[in-house]
């Protein structure tokens, strides 16, 4: 396994009253897999995602990432372990004072790259998702679908094993969202990255994940083979 959740539960606490985000996590993701949490709006899918790279840590229980517990390390491991996980956002979180090359250099100038090393992989990953053209342009002058591309370059930019995508489409047109989609493939495919996806549309799902695994109120109802679990669902919200 590559990403592993045992018993996790994450409590966040109010003035008022502490808020279950996740309840009772068992959750395990293999090397390869396109692996799909879905799940209303408020279901814990986005805690459960920023626990993978310790941008949220568990109240208890364990979260393992490539046989280390991601949970317990800080500082310079952490650093460390996190070069091996990159992340895409449904808002692009891009620079918008910088240019689509200069945005995709990012992760690399943080980690003081040769500048020679930098031009070559950043023009090599623009190419692997066609945005070649545009390195020399602002994010402003491009469309939502674009500012995606950028997003995953970044994100490709380290050579992460893992990309964890927080409802990457959310925020594009049926047609562009199926490009995106297509591009997640190539990555999972061709790149050899372990993908955990984030999303409230069960289409996205069908379309790429193996597994999926269905949230509601903090805890995974369900989960497993896609094509099994949508054949044969078992609880009423899925």
């Amino acid at each position: 396994m590559i990403i592993e959740f045992q018993n996790v539960e994450k409590t966040f606490a109010d003035k008022k009253q502490n808020v279950h985000a996740c309840r009772d996590i068992n959750l395990t993701v293999e090397k390869g897999d396109i692996y799909g949490v879905v799940g209303y709006s408020g279901a814990g899918k986005s805690t459960l995602i920023r626990m993978v790279n310790a941008l949220e840590r568990p109240t208890s229980g364990t979260v393992t990432v490539n046989g280390v517990v991601i949970s317990e390390l800080h500082g310079q491991e952490l650093v460390r372990a996190r070069k091996d996980i990159s992340m895409i956002f449904q808002q692009f979180n891009l620079l918008e004072s910088r240019t689509v090359y200069e945005n995709v250099a990012m992760p690399l100038v943080l980690n003081h790259t040769p500048k020679a090393q930098i031009r070559e992989k950043v023009l090599q990953i623009l190419q692997f998702v066609e945005l070649s053209d545009k390195a020399d342009v602002y994010p402003s002058k491009l469309s939502g679908g674009q500012k995606q591309r950028v997003g995953i370059a970044r994100a490709l930019a380290t050579d992460p094993s893992i990309l964890l995508c927080d409802e990457p489409t959310s925020a594009l047109d049926p047609r562009t969202t199926d490009s995106i989609l297509n591009l997640l493939v190539k990555v999972n495919r061709e790149l050899d990255v372990t993908i955990l996806l984030i999303t409230h549309q069960i289409d996205i799902v069908r379309k790429i994940c193996n597994k999926v695994a269905v949230m509601e109120g903090g805890y995974i109802v369900e989960q497993g083979d896609v094509k099994e679990v949508f054949a044969h669902p078992r609880r009423p919200i899925t």
